[in-house]
């Protein structure tokens, strides 16, 4: 019994001394702190106001209470422009009628819309420089946007003398229209680009046959490695693509028809 308790204990020391030395697994390495930063950048362009004119005669005052008929029959009017001008009409004191029994017609003459020459924007400079401001003044100083001009001409008619008591014009394009400057946003943010390759490494090291090769010669987990990735411009703000311009259309002509009949003097 004794031998074989000797030879137990031998046999048990002597397969320890068989096993081979292993590395401690390797740990994930905590990612570093990533920083995330959102710039705004804006491009400007010369504007100018809506060009008037306006001429009223003097032969027949226009008075409060006066009744309007308002005829569009040469025009492509819609009803959300015709309840815009009836609006304007009333704020003057004026009444809207549809019969022919009416003191004056308003005509209608002109809805124009026509595309002119694009717009320049020019990159503005930032209150405060920075390396995107740079990189951008490079890659897009300026855009070219499309460019809509819509006109607006009207005539007060005074119906019992059939004399032209009022007459108006204005017109105006689509960057004057927003008045506002195109503005791009980009966000600037640090991404790891070899997290894959860190993962794999790990895993690959911390096989039995890895684990014992490392106790003999240590190996050293890659680092991180950061980089900045900028994103493409997103536009927040401004009216640019031929699409974007015309869909302004309906709300300037609203517009310039309201300071058209704006210059009505009316008694």
């Amino acid at each position: 019994m004794r031998f074989l308790l000797i030879f137990i204990t031998l046999a048990f020391s002597f397969g320890c001394s068989l096993t081979p030395e292993m590395a401690p697994k390797l740990n994930v390495p905590p990612k570093p702190i990533l920083s995330k930063e959102i710039y705004q950048l804006s491009y400007s362009t010369e504007l100018d106001s809506a060009r008037i004119k306006s001429v009223q005669l003097p032969a027949h005052p226009i008075e409060k209470t006066n009744s309007v008929r308002i005829v569009a029959d040469k025009v492509a009017m819609t009803d959300t422009l015709k309840s815009h001008i009836e609006r304007a009409l009333k704020k003057h004191g004026l009444k809207i009628v549809t019969t022919k029994k009416a003191d004056y017609i308003l005509n209608i003459h002109q809805l124009d819309l026509t595309f002119g020459p694009n717009k320049t924007y020019i990159l503005n400079v930032p209150k405060t420089s920075h390396a995107l401001y740079q990189l951008v003044t490079q890659k897009a100083p300026s855009y070219q946007c499309s460019n809509i001009i819509a006109s607006v001409s009207m005539r007060l008619t005074h119906i019992a003398s059939s004399d032209v008591v009022w007459f108006a014009k204005s017109s105006i394009d689509s960057a004057s229209f927003q008045g506002i400057p195109l503005q791009f946003s980009y966000t600037k943010e640090q991404k790891i680009t070899n997290e894959h390759e860190v993962l794999s490494f790990i895993v690959s090291q911390n096989t039995e046959q890895a684990r014992i090769a490392r106790a003999d010669a240590p190996v050293e987990v890659p680092k991180y490695v950061v980089d900045d990735v900028i994103s493409e411009p997103q536009k927040v703000a401004g009216a640019c693509s031929e699409t974007e311009v015309s869909a302004l259309s309906s709300a300037m002509h609203q517009q310039l028809a309201a300071v058209l009949i704006d210059k009505i003097n009316v008694l």
